[in-house]
């Protein structure tokens, strides 16, 4: 970057953070640190690892200078891994979306390819996957409001949304953003649900409001991530 620069007569203090703010939003920088022609990594670097940089440098480490809606707290992806995927599936708000049915035409469920021959989810399928069974008229806003004016991807309003951006359409305008929901997710899967039959669901702090410990226990024993 700053050979590039240089070649050009210019002169920064801070080159990766002027780069990465160059970009309309913190969701588009995350993409462009794969596919940049000049700077992107390429596959070297998955989408799970692009957002959790937007979120690092967003929400943990505060590093951005820019404060527009583009680098809001709702700008970027949550960062999906085996964690997130297993309690969001567990909990019941991943079959809230679409049907199981959904998932294993997607290749999210894999029938009997996970440990021990329980079903697998494979959480990186559900990237750009499209649902409208939770549509509504204000969840619908919201997500327009994100994919618009926060991340920045469309300029038309959508009629579906893509269900791992449904997350940011939830918590617009709240308190929380997406580096606080990521963080309650690790902390959940790490602590509490684990990746077996037999996860600590009686300390659960979300006991109370997860589907598969309230009514489903096949949602835990059946499956794994």
């Amino acid at each position: 970057m700053e050979k590039d620069l240089s070649i050009k007569s210019k002169i920064s203090v801070q080159p990766l953070i002027d780069y990465l703010e160059s970009f309309e939003s913190a969701e588009i920088m995350a993409q462009q640190l794969k596919s940049n022609e000049r700077y992107g990594l390429g596959s070297a670097l998955g989408d799970k690892a692009s957002h959790l940089f937007s979120k690092w440098y967003i929400h943990t480490f505060q590093l951005n200078y820019r404060k527009d809606d583009g680098w809001s707290e709702w700008s970027y992806e949550t960062p999906f891994d085996s964690n997130a995927g297993r309690v969001l599936f567990r909990t019941g708000f991943l079959l809230s979306v679409a049907d199981l049915r959904d998932y294993i035409d997607w290749g999210v469920i894999q029938k009997n390819k996970g440990k021990s021959g329980k079903n697998y989810i494979r959480v990186t399928n559900i990237r750009g996957k499209k649902s409208t069974k939770l549509k509504t008229d204000d969840l619908m806003k919201n997500y327009n409001e994100v994919v618009i004016h926060h991340m920045k991807i469309r300029e038309r309003i959508s009629n579906s949304f893509e269900i791992q951006k449904l997350p940011n359409a939830f918590l617009l305008k709240s308190e929380y953003g997406i580096g606080d929901f990521d963080d309650g997710l690790m902390f959940i899967g790490t602590n509490y649900c684990f990746n077996n039959e037999k996860p600590n669901c009686v300390k659960c702090p979300i006991r109370n409001s997860c589907y598969a410990f309230q009514k489903d226990r096949s949602l835990i024993e059946d499956f794994t991530t």
